[in-house]
């Protein structure tokens, strides 16, 4: 009997990819289509033009970004726009946080920012009370997508149900056996439950693949599961399978995520459910986007060649730049990215200072990962040996990405070990695992990932960063203390 083949899909903020692989990790297919903005309506054309010629029979699974709400009628249409991760609502926010919720303390700060769905939903009840009550189903963009391909448009959606990994930022318990909605939470909120779908894990068998959308991406026959968020998935893609496992996954934001056994509350932290087994304590902050933004409207120019400039840049001549703090570790938007020693030197030529901006950002940014690196070593009491890091949809330096790596690993002081960004290959997993495709979670990584490279840190500048890395969380945190004074 033939193997089935895997279908992963990326749903992502700036293009949708498609792969199909074989049992044995091969790359059979793959195609990549820009989003052209963030409506579901140009996530489907963008899956349509990614989408390769598909196997008729398959497993298939889908991973987008966490946070993002789309909240859609009982055919799964949208009655608002998505509510996208990086949008905010710090007003609904700052009231979730003076609520006396003492149970959700665990997960508290990021169920409660204020790029979290919570704040954003009830920001959209409030200021259109009657549209709001059209919603018959709150989803994350993963969720809807595997309806949309699941349904025909006029098929009433019923019983829906969705994976823990992205039920955790709309208010879910992921500490249970088998994670379950805070009631308490939308009791307190008046926030109707049944607007929410059940919670079963990452895996679980949806249905085979039979609407319109499905015929017309070529997805029709394909058998449909459950599927994560995209930083969960990228974790698995990431190697992430084991406890003691450390990885950062660099696309629009920094993904950290470490696997434990068992949940050790810390205020920098949340808590996923592991997809497999276990659980991801673990953190995210603006970095990729960050970048492009900086490169673009600060440096006025591309981001290849802002980065090209910083690598010019001796190590330690950078100017210090440190992120803001509306994600981990502070969840204030109200901490804004600042600029130290900023010196004027005459000497310097303007593209001089252009690549001392952008050394000084990209080593805020690597120093910051480490912040976590440490904060993890010290609050699990364990020592993490090597790195496991994707550059994902990160632009390069004619496909060298040797240098940042370096210096990551120097400031660091251990290896970086570079993965395939294969996201459309952690999305199905959990599937691969549940129809008994693997054995084990070790196996399934064996044949589905892919490792490109182990770079070592270099002494000398590990050398020159001693000091500087012990200091910067303090400096950083003195930062917020600031933006956070009466």
């Amino acid at each position: 009997m033939e193997s089935p083949q895997l279908v992963g899909v990326h749903l992502g903020t700036a293009s949708v990819h498609v792969d199909v692989y074989s049992t044995d990790g091969e790359r059979l297919a793959g195609g990549e289509a820009p989003v052209a903005e963030q409506t579901t309506l140009a996530w489907e054309r963008a899956l349509h033009e990614a989408a390769p010629a598909l196997p008729q029979t398959g497993i298939g699974s889908v991973a987008s970004t966490s946070g993002t709400a789309v909240l859609v009628d009982k055919y799964g249409e949208p009655v608002f726009p998505p509510q996208m991760y990086f949008d905010s609502a710090p007003e609904q926010a700052s009231k979730l946080r003076d609520l006396d919720l003492s149970d959700l303390s665990i997960n508290q700060n990021i169920a409660f920012s204020p790029t979290s769905p919570l704040p954003k939903i009830l920001k959209l009840r409030e200021e259109h009370p009657e549209k709001f009550q059209r919603v018959e189903w709150i989803l994350s963009p993963t969720t809807w997508l595997l309806y949309r391909l699941r349904f025909d448009a006029s098929t009433p959606w019923r019983d829906i149900e969705t994976d823990w990994t992205n039920a955790l930022k709309f208010g879910a318990d992921v500490t249970t056996p088998l994670p379950t909605w805070f009631e308490s939470l939308f009791e307190t909120l008046d926030l109707p439950r049944s607007l929410f779908p059940a919670i079963r894990p990452p895996g679980s068998f949806i249905g085979v693949a039979d609407g319109q959308l499905a015929e017309r991406t070529d997805f029709d026959g394909i058998k449909l599961f459950q599927g994560l968020t995209d930083g969960n998935a990228s974790v698995l893609a990431n190697g992430g399978v084991k406890p003691g496992d450390f990885s950062i996954t660099f696309g629009a934001s920094s993904v950290i995520k470490y696997v434990s056994e068992s949940v050790s509350p810390h205020p920098a932290l949340y808590y996923h459910r592991h997809p497999i087994d276990g659980y991801l304590p673990g953190a995210s902050f603006d970095t990729g986007n960050l970048l492009r933004w900086f490169f673009d409207r600060v440096l006025n120019c591309t981001p290849e060649r802002g980065l090209e400039l910083a690598r010019q840049v001796p190590s330690g001549h950078g100017y210090e730049v440190f992120l803001k703090g509306n994600r981990s570790p502070f969840f204030d938007a109200d901490v804004a990215g600042s600029l130290l020693g900023l010196n004027y030197d005459n000497s310097l030529s303007t593209e001089e200072v252009h690549g001392r901006l952008a050394r000084g950002l990209i080593t805020g940014i690597i120093l910051t990962e480490w912040t976590y690196i440490s904060l993890v070593e010290e609050h699990f009491d364990t020592d993490i040996d090597r790195v496991l890091v994707i550059n994902d949809g990160t632009p390069t330096l004619d496909g060298n990405y040797d240098w940042w790596n370096t210096l990551r690993a120097s400031i660091w002081d251990r290896p970086v070990v570079e993965m395939e960004p294969r996201t459309t290959a952690g999305a199905v997993m959990a599937p691969a695992l549940i129809t008994s495709i693997y054995s084990d979670v070790e196996t399934a990584a064996e044949n589905l990932l892919r490792e490109r490279d182990v770079i070592e840190p270099d002494p000398s500048v590990s050398a020159d960063f001693d000091t500087q890395k012990e200091a910067y969380f303090d400096r950083w945190r003195d930062i917020a203390a600031f933006y956070q004074r009466e």
